[in-house]
């Protein structure tokens, strides 16, 4: 039987000048930085990034609750879920 590890993290989303969106995921290796081209795009991206920084990893790093992150102006965070079982079973290497 599998068990479903599901973990989740805070992403913070930087909107940019020239459109589209910087993700700050600060839980991940120290601070992780990704983007996409509109919120959805930015969220599934920060998705991906957790999914593959820690496909590998057994000790996973704890997740700061929203209320204790520096948001700059203008930027806004998301609580993000990431099903690591699932992620593995289609990102494993073969």
């Amino acid at each position: 039987m599998t068990i479903n590890q599901k973990v989740g993290y805070p992403i913070i989303l930087h909107p940019e000048t020239e459109g589209g969106y910087s993700v700050e995921i600060p839980d991940i290796n120290g601070g992780s930085w990704t983007q996409g081209d509109s919120i959805e795009e930015a969220i599934e991206m920060g998705k991906d990034l957790i999914g593959t920084m820690l496909l590998d990893e057994t000790a996973l790093p704890a997740s700061t609750p929203l209320n204790q992150l520096a948001i700059p102006a203008k930027s806004f965070a998301v609580l993000i879920t990431v099903d690591l079982t699932a992620y593995r079973q289609t990102h494993a290497a073969v």
